[in-house]
């Protein structure tokens, strides 16, 4: 039809005894609008292919991402029964197996919290400011008093601030309950302030734990206790014993099963 409507000015002219320039001209128009015409044609046809290769692309990668989720499944499949013939073959139940499963995911939840424990407090344990290990299956974070405290005193010195301070971050990171317990050697005290170790124990670590809370410590997730002489972790026997009896140790406690609660409550 555009070539038919380019041709009709021409037969106009022809029928009117136009001049040879103006035939002229007018052909030279018709030929221009001509070969813009087969350049777009051309262009269309070029975009066509390229948008029909582009889908075929498309289909040929969805097909192969359903043959890959298809052969997911098939590996998933059988490895479920493979699963379920070794527990069988061990006598294992779906329940049990499922109690297995659980059970990894909280020891792989515990060495987390440890791993990011011992990480934030790795520089204080190089320069000798604490200690951090396990006691009776409890993740300990132990000071020396002698940093802490003067003795037969229960304020802490500035040495002690700065120390305390530095667990506040770390401490509030473990989203987990912590008890701050306080200690001392066997060595009898008894002043106007304290008449015995049980009460200047139990001061230090109510003094850290108000220290801690200042610093930004959740109140809720922090509690003091006082041990005296009776939970030593060296011999009381010589100098340096009682040195490391007397301490502050702030424990990280357990997390009870709630499956363990339920049947305790039952009990």
């Amino acid at each position: 039809m555009r070539r038919v409507a380019i041709l009709l000015p021409l037969v106009a002219l022809l029928l009117g005894g136009c001049k040879k320039d103006e035939l002229e001209a007018a052909l030279a128009k018709a030929e221009a609008e001509l070969a813009q015409t087969r350049k777009d044609l051309e262009g269309q046809k070029k975009a066509n292919e390229t948008l029909q290769a582009e889908n075929q692309t498309l289909q040929e990668r969805i097909a192969e991402l359903e043959g890959e989720v298809a052969d997911l499944d098939s590996q998933i499949t059988q490895l479920e029964g493979q699963i379920k013939d070794l527990a069988d073959k061990a006598g294992i139940t779906e329940r049990e197996l499922a109690e297995l499963r659980a059970e990894k995911a909280k020891r792989e939840k515990e060495l987390d919290v440890y791993r990011s424990l011992f990480a934030s407090l790795k520089k204080m344990v190089d320069a000798g400011t604490i200690k951090v290990g396990f006691r009776e299956g409890r993740l300990v974070v132990q000071l020396d008093d002698a940093i802490l405290f003067d003795s037969g005193r229960a304020k802490l010195k500035k040495t002690g601030q700065e120390a305390i301070a530095s667990l506040v971050e770390p401490l509030k990171n473990v989203k987990r309950d912590w008890i701050v317990g306080g200690h001392t050697d066997n060595v009898p005290i008894k002043t106007a302030t304290f008449a015995s170790n049980w009460e200047l124990s139990q001061a230090r670590a109510l003094e850290v734990v108000n220290f801690l809370i200042e610093q930004g410590m959740p109140a809720d997730r922090i509690g003091a206790a006082g041990y005296a002489e009776f939970d030593p972790v060296s011999d009381n026997s010589t100098p340096e014993g009682r040195a490391q009896n007397r301490r502050i140790e702030v424990v990280l406690m357990p997390t009870i099963p709630q499956n363990l609660q339920d049947m305790l409550m039952t009990k």
